[in-house]
């Protein structure tokens, strides 16, 4: 009896626990394989939890603020909107990212203001491209633009 309780120790210490819940977005590993400590078995995402960053160009900086609501379109969802909110705005100038499109826009120093989703029943995944409206501000992240709008 002490060997099957030994055997059932060794058997619960080869679970793996998540620190926290979510979806699982990549597996690193197969079923029966061996690893390592620290190693990548799974990556997980809050769903729940979701951020967009956009760049805004020095002459726009201070026209956003923190607490600003904005609006977020996603191409996967037309004619849908969801509700974002600023929640960083960063203090230090960078040049354009390089995922940008034109030459032209990646030259420019801009800033990064990162934007907390609101979504219902967690549609919205990772990596998908997004428009983010600032009233009257349109910026456009894949894009790296900013626009403004024909009625303003």
């Amino acid at each position: 009896e002490a060997a099957l309780e030994m055997i059932n120790l060794q058997l619960e210490k080869t679970n793996i626990y998540a620190p926290i819940s979510g979806v699982v977005l990549s597996k690193s590993i197969e079923t029966g394989e061996m690893i390592s400590a620290g190693y990548t078995a799974l990556t997980i995402g809050d769903l729940s939890n979701l951020t967009v960053t956009v760049y805004l160009p020095e002459n726009r900086y201070g026209q956003v603020n923190l607490g600003d609501l904005a609006e977020l379109s996603i191409d996967s969802f037309p004619g849908e909107t969801f509700e974002a909110e600023v929640i960083y705005i960063s203090d230090q100038a960078e040049y354009t990212p390089r995922n940008v499109q034109t030459q032209e826009e990646r030259q420019n120093t801009v800033y990064a203001v990162r934007l907390s989703v609101k979504q219902p029943a967690g549609i919205l995944k990772p990596g998908m491209p997004a428009d983010v409206i600032f009233y009257p501000w349109t910026i456009q992240k894949e894009a790296g633009s900013i626009q403004q709008p024909a009625s303003w």
